[in-house]
């Protein structure tokens, strides 16, 4: 499977329909299961995390909330680098997806679900507020990395 450092919507085909934006570093495996031991089990450090051509369309639904198309384009293309230098790790308590947050202009998430099995996928993209980042670290579900 073909890997990417940069996202671009013009490397899908009917041949490529979906490509790695990375694998989750040993430490930053080690750092989200000593806050959240229940994943140890499901968290590796060497699954590939999947973008599928499809979730193109789902996450251009979120291009209106950043301040410009040329900040989103920018976030799109680097949501492998978002993924792999986040600012903030978070976790969602109930599906127990996994959310990269990176400090551009405002704070941009980037949603992945683990599957049982280890298994990763990217799901969307979208900016967050300085009160929704508050909001997820005072109620436990974000934490500065690094």
């Amino acid at each position: 499977m073909r890997r990417v450092t940069i996202l671009n919507a013009d490397i899908f085909s009917e041949s490529v329909r979906c490509v790695s934006i990375g694998r989750l570093s040993p430490d930053m495996v080690s750092f989200i299961i000593s806050i959240k031991p229940e994943l140890k089990d499901i968290l590796q450090s060497d699954k590939d995390i999947i973008f599928w051509a499809d979730r193109i369309e789902h996450t251009e639904l979120h291009r209106n909330d950043f301040m410009s198309d040329v900040e989103y384009d920018n976030c799109f293309a680097d949501i492998p680098k978002i993924i792999a230098e986040p600012d903030y790790i978070s976790v969602h308590p109930k599906d127990k997806s996994i959310s990269f947050i990176k400090n551009y202009s405002g704070h941009v998430s980037v949603a992945v679900r683990i599957a049982p099995n280890g298994n990763m996928a990217y799901r969307t993209m979208y900016p967050i507020t300085d009160a929704q980042l508050s909001h997820y670290i005072a109620k436990g579900f974000a934490w500065k990395y690094k």
